[in-house]
């Protein structure tokens, strides 16, 4: 089960560009095409959220070394199924990252906010069943990020680093373009490493925690080689910068949020019927001189 990529050529409508500025507002646009297909029946709302959730499973604890393929993931997470030869850190890697996006939609649904709690909760369910010692809590020891040459901070730095972590989100959270806060606070969350494990997947749900908060749908990083590589390296460009500058990691967290974007918006006009017609509307009425 995937995602499938968009059939229909959009760049004539919402073209490349590495202009934070243009982008932003080409994100802005297709979130409100979004708006304009809401709200989705329940049949929808199930399908979309089952095909990218086990997506962005896979592809997210792909990046960690998760050997699962998206198959098995989805007979894991969708099928309470098993896999042979796989072991169980692999299995519960999958299925507590299917019980965190839940998790996050809920926050959503009831309309609360990023908290330390909700962060530490979080990690708690990536860490369920495997590792209880450290599950939720600021680590204590020194960690290196092998293959990186970040230097994560001393532990000690941690609880304030992260006060300052919350007191950022809090000052920018209505005043900073969406895609741009989730961008920020990702990347401030891995370089602060705050966790002793799983804080690549736990700054990821922090990033979808807050596209979901303003209406985007699920953003998915890709665990190709290339694109894993392209991901590790606009961060620790962004770690090892100063003054810092983190704009090459903004623009690739922004060009995955347009292509998933796009790729949702697909799904759902390929699924409105005669009935719905004035569902979309705007969509449609954009992607006109396209068809």
């Amino acid at each position: 089960m995937t995602a499938a990529h968009s059939p229909v050529d959009y760049s004539a409508l919402y073209p490349h560009t590495d202009d934070l500025t243009l982008l932003t507002a080409q994100l802005t646009d297709l979130q409100r095409c979004l708006e304009s297909f809401r709200p989705l029946s329940p049949e929808q709302v199930v399908h979309l959220q089952e095909v990218f959730d086990t997506e962005y499973t896979y592809e997210s604890n792909r990046i960690e070394g998760n050997t699962l393929t998206l198959m098995e993931t989805d007979l894991i997470i969708n099928k309470g199924l098993t896999v042979g030869g796989k072991n169980m850190q692999e299995h519960l890697e999958a299925v507590n990252h299917k019980q965190a996006i839940h998790y996050i939609r809920d926050i959503v649904h009831h309309q609360e906010d990023l908290t330390e709690d909700t962060l530490r909760k979080i990690h708690t369910l990536i860490l369920a069943g495997i590792d209880f010692k450290n599950a939720g809590y600021w680590r204590t020891d020194r960690v290196r990020i092998l293959g990186s040459r970040h230097v994560c901070p001393n532990p000690v730095k941690i609880p304030a680093l992260m006060q300052d972590f919350f007191s950022f989100y809090q000052a920018h959270k209505n005043t900073l373009h969406p895609v741009l806060l989730a961008a920020e606070m990702h990347e401030r969350l891995v370089t602060i490493h705050p966790f002793i494990d799983g804080n690549g997947r736990t700054a990821r749900l922090v990033m979808n925690l807050i596209l979901l908060k303003h209406g985007y749908p699920i953003t998915i990083i890709s665990s190709e080689n290339h694109a894993r590589h392209a991901y590790y390296k606009t961060l620790e460009t962004a770690q090892l910068s100063d003054p810092k500058d983190n704009n090459a990691f903004v623009r690739l967290v922004a060009g995955y949020v347009k292509h998933w974007l796009l790729v949702y918006l697909d799904m759902l006009s390929g699924s409105i019927g005669e009935a719905s017609h004035d569902k979309g509307y705007y969509f449609f009425k954009r992607i006109a001189v396209l068809l």
